[in-house]
């Protein structure tokens, strides 16, 4: 039965006379690590997730990505990439894709994801899931839990009522797993991972905090940008130096640019030969793909399987109903980052969502039943003031690694991505060594 609490809601402490100053240090004192924290606008205090949310995302994302993983199987038997068609991918990449597949390739792109869920008024509703080596968390989360346990009084927001509540640390379970791929058992020597960039993100913080993080966790951690990263046969190495696992940090849209699609090429021939591990080869693109989210039976039952909101493919059959429903409707492409072609019916009017309809038949887009976002008021200068916000849970290996929060002002009608302005901030979880099943890890639990 579903408690009463609310989902997701401030710190105990958040109200206290001193959390004006927080409210300012702590994204300050965040975002003053690296410049190019400024632009991914740190949220004004670290959020809390309920047991019985957590659980409950948690649940659905263990279950949605089982389910996921299945159907890529399915799709992929084929060899040939028709299949791959219908989802969005240009035959060129079909068949690339189905060309570089193999069973263990798909373990561990599905290593790494992100289910990101609205909290409407029934709950948790899972939305989309982001698969792949570039899903948020590492180095990031970890930098802003340092962040608050230097800050002075920060750590108190926890503490009063709920000693039990942890800020996410994701870099534990990502060492475990990384250090599994690599073959690395626990006291064996320092594996050595390259973290491999785009010459455009070589300067960006979030790798290098996630090397910073690997390397408290056992590693020798590197970054470097593709051209700085050399193969030969079954061995690779950066400056000279062999390294035991390849990091891909690519968006989809990147690995298939000609430059990058050869380094992941060379990368995974590497391996073949019995070089280091490529993590995450492009079949994750597979995995994170919306259309997959409809793909059971051709169509989701109404209410969507295991808190998922329900997803459709778009068709010229379903045009008339999603014209007349517009307002309870999303539209999304199946292969999309960073919000971009997303179009929440209600913010639309008719004629535009009539176009953008018509304009999705050309390439796969999804219809999401919209879930109406809860608000929560959270601190701001002089007050308080309501917020959207969605949570995303992180999920490494078959292990839980932490809740990402995102949001935006609520009436404002925004897609609640980092990219198209919205806040993050990490969110814990309370009285987590009671609430959350068995299996699940945690960083800094017992028993791991």
């Amino acid at each position: 039965m579903r408690s009463n609490e609310p989902a997701l809601r401030v710190p105990d402490a958040a109200w206290d006379a001193s959390f004006t100053r927080l409210s300012t240090e702590l994204p300050a004192r965040f975002a003053a690590h690296h410049e190019g924290y400024r632009r991914i606008k740190p949220a004004f205090t670290p959020l809390v997730v309920s047991p019985d949310a957590a659980r409950e995302m948690w649940d659905t994302t263990r279950t949605c990505l089982a389910r996921l993983r299945a159907r890529a199987s399915r799709v992929l038997a084929d060899g040939c990439g028709s299949a791959l068609d219908g989802l969005g991918y240009p035959p060129d990449e079909a068949s690339w894709l189905a060309s570089i597949h193999t069973p263990a390739a798909l373990d561990i792109a599905g290593s790494f994801a992100r289910a990101d869920f609205v909290l409407g008024p029934d709950g948790p509703r899972l939305v989309e899931i982001n698969v792949g080596p570039t899903v948020g968390g590492i180095g990031i989360l970890d930098r802003y839990a340092d962040v608050v346990d230097d800050l002075p009084g920060a750590a108190d927001l926890f503490r009063s009522t709920s000693p039990s509540v942890r800020l996410p640390r994701p870099a534990g379970p990502w060492g475990r797993a990384l250090r599994r791929l690599a073959d690395v058992p626990a006291g064996g020597p320092r594996p050595r991972i390259v973290l491999a960039v785009t010459d455009e993100e070589a300067d960006i913080p979030i790798p290098h905090d996630a090397a910073h993080y690997l390397s408290a966790q056992g590693f020798d951690a590197t970054v470097a940008r593709t051209s700085d990263i050399s193969f030969d046969g079954s061995r690779a190495t950066v400056g000279e130096q062999r390294v035991d696992l390849v990091y891909g940090c690519f968006t989809y849209d990147e690995v298939i640019t000609p430059r990058y699609r050869a380094f992941v090429d060379t990368a995974l021939a590497c391996h073949a030969r019995g070089g280091p591990v490529y993590v995450a080869p492009p079949v994750f693109s597979l995995l994170g793909n919306k259309a997959m989210l409809a793909m059971e039976d051709g169509e989701q039952p109404a209410d969507g399987p295991g808190g998922v909101a329900a997803t459709r493919l778009v068709t010229p059959a379903a045009l008339a109903r999603a014209r007349a429903e517009r307002e309870r409707l999303v539209l999304k492409p199946a292969i999309g980052y960073g919000g971009r072609g997303v179009v929440i019916g209600r913010a639309v009017s008719a004629e535009v969502w009539d176009e953008r309809l018509r304009a999705a038949l050309a390439r796969p887009h999804v219809l999401q039943d919209y879930v109406a976002p809860s608000s929560l008021d959270l601190p701001v200068a002089g007050g308080h003031a309501p917020f959207e916000v969605g949570i995303g849970c992180l999920y490494v290996d078959g292990h839980f690694a932490g809740f990402l929060a995102r949001g935006v002002p609520a009436g404002t009608g925004g897609v609640a991505n980092v990219h198209q302005g919205a806040f993050f901030a990490p969110a814990a979880c309370e009285s987590l060594d009671g609430c959350i099943p068995a299996g699940l890890a945690v960083s800094g639990s017992e028993g791991q």
